[in-house]
Formats: C-alpha cells, sequence, structure tokens
C-alpha cells in the first residue's frame, strides 16, 4: 500500500528519523508540544523548535499533536478552561513557528458518557469554541481526533455544526476506532466525508498499545480498502515511537 506517510521523530535519534523521512516521503508529526514538561520549561521548548527548525528539509505537511493532557477547552470551570485555551493556542503557535500544515486535537469528550444532554453541551460549547478559534488561525487546519469515544455520531455533529470552517475536519484514529462497540467500517463511512488526516498503529484488540502495524491483531487489509475508497490527499500516521517501530510499520504497511 502506498500513501502519504507521517512519522513521530524522535529529537535525540534526529539524524535517523531525517533520513526515513525522506526515503518514505514521510512528514513529521510532533509530539513534542504536548508534554508539559516541555510546554513548562520555556528553555527546553526553544530548544527543541530551533532544532526542528534547522533540519534540512520541507515541513509544509508536517503537523502538530496538540496538547491534551488535562485539557478541558470547554470546562464549566472558568480556571480550567482558560488555562486550557491558552495552551491549545501555544499549540497552533508552534504549529506556525514550524510551518506545519495543521494540528490534531482530542474532544475532551468523557469516555462513556453518552447521555444526550451532555453530548448535545458538548456540541454547542465546542462549536462556538471552533468558530472562535478557528479563524483565528485559518492558516492552520485543524483535525479533531477520535480516541475512546463509542460511536462516531459525535463527531459527525460537530463537522456539521462547522460545515462553514474550511480549516476543521477529523483525524480519524482507525486503533481507537477498534476498540470501541462500533464497527470500524461504520467508523470510517460516517466519517469519509470529513476525514483529512488519519493515524494508525497496532494492538491487541483490547488495549491501546500503539505498537507497530503487524505487532497486534488489527487487520490492516480491511484498512487498506477502507483508504482505498477515501479521498486522495489524506495523510496517514504511523503513531509508533521509536526508529525501529516506526520503520517496521512503514515496511509493513507499503507490503501490503
Amino acid at each position: 500500500m502506498k500513501a502519504d506517510w507521517s512519522i513521530i521523530p524522535d529529537i535525540n535519534d534526529i539524524e535517523r528519523f531525517v533520513k526515513l523521512s525522506k526515503e518514505y516521503d514521510a512528514a513529521f508529526e510532533y509530539n513534542d508540544f504536548f508534554w508539559p514538561n516541555v510546554y513548562e520549561n520555556e528553555e527546553e521548548y526553544e530548544r527543541r523548535v530551533r532544532m526542528y527548525e534547522s533540519l534540512d528539509r520541507d515541513r509544509k505537511n508536517d503537523t502538530v499533536h496538540g496538547v491534551f493532557y488535562d485539557i478541558a477547552m470547554i470546562s464549566m470551570d472558568s480556571v480550567i478552561r482558560d488555562r486550557s485555551r491558552t495552551l491549545v493556542k501555544r499549540s497552533f503557535d508552534v504549529a506556525r513557528r514550524l510551518s506545519c500544515k495543521g494540528v490534531v486535537f482530542h474532544t475532551g469528550l468523557i469516555s462513556g458518557l453518552d447521555t444526550k444532554a451532555y453530548i448535545d453541551q458538548w456540541l454547542e460549547g465546542m462549536s462556538e469554541y471552533l468558530h472562535e478559534i478557528a479563524p483565528a488561525y485559518e492558516d492552520v487546519q485543524i483535525y479533531m481526533e477520535n480516541t475512546f469515544e463509542r460511536t462516531p455520531e459525535p463527531f459527525v455533529g460537530l463537522m456539521e455544526r462547522t460545515r462553514d470552517l474550511e480549516n476543521v475536519s477529523v483525524c480519524f484514529d482507525y486503533a481507537h476506532a477498534m476498540l470501541t462497540v462500533t464497527d470500524s467500517k461504520i467508523w470510517f463511512e460516517k466519517l469519509k466525508p470529513y476525514i483529512r488526516h488519519m493515524h494508525i498503529n497496532d494492538h491487541d484488540l483490547k488495549a491501546d498499545l500503539h505498537l507497530a502495524v503487524g505487532d497486534g491483531d488489527i487487520d490492516y487489509r480491511v484498512f487498506k480498502g477502507l483508504v482505498d475508497s477515501c479521498q486522495k490527499g489524506v495523510r496517514i500516521l504511523h503513531e509508533v515511537n521509536g526508529y525501529e517501530k516506526t520503520r517496521r510499520s512503514l515496511e509493513y504497511m507499503e507490503r501490503l
């Protein structure tokens, strides 16, 4: 399977990752800047930004994984909400500094809490927030990622409410979908019109292990069939850490 790949660089093994990105014409998705020990340490934060800026590579298809630990963009608590939104803006700012294409964000939905009142409140609050933040960063794509939501319906609802925002779409995490009560094919068919970015890795169908693709129990031949029916230009991240796992994952998918 040939596709537009992305990989997660390891700043402590950067030369090999740059070579790997060139070998597979892969973009980077930076996972450095969602860690509190990085964004709370200004010196370390700047060191990483400057390192990535110095690399001899094209960053126009790169992405940033936005903050998500303890992030609640539409929290009812004003202190939590304000801090979350400050950090969200910092994710956008680092994407701009690195001339990245977009930022991936989690929804903030509480997994398993599926009451209509809760989902409706989330839809209203998140739609309002995206209408505030997306125009301010219209040069940056915003990819909303499924994590452990049980069904795709909240995403469909959000995409319908934000269809006027050209830079808001879905990051479809196939491995996450494989851990839900809803069949992955249903996830894909429901979200297909809105998918502009994807994440893949492997697991035992029980836990989110982030194994290299091919090292777990997910049948990626099914995924290949789904992707073949999708629009071109959707970039797929091998969301695994470390050089060996990343290479193994790339090799496995290109053999399909």
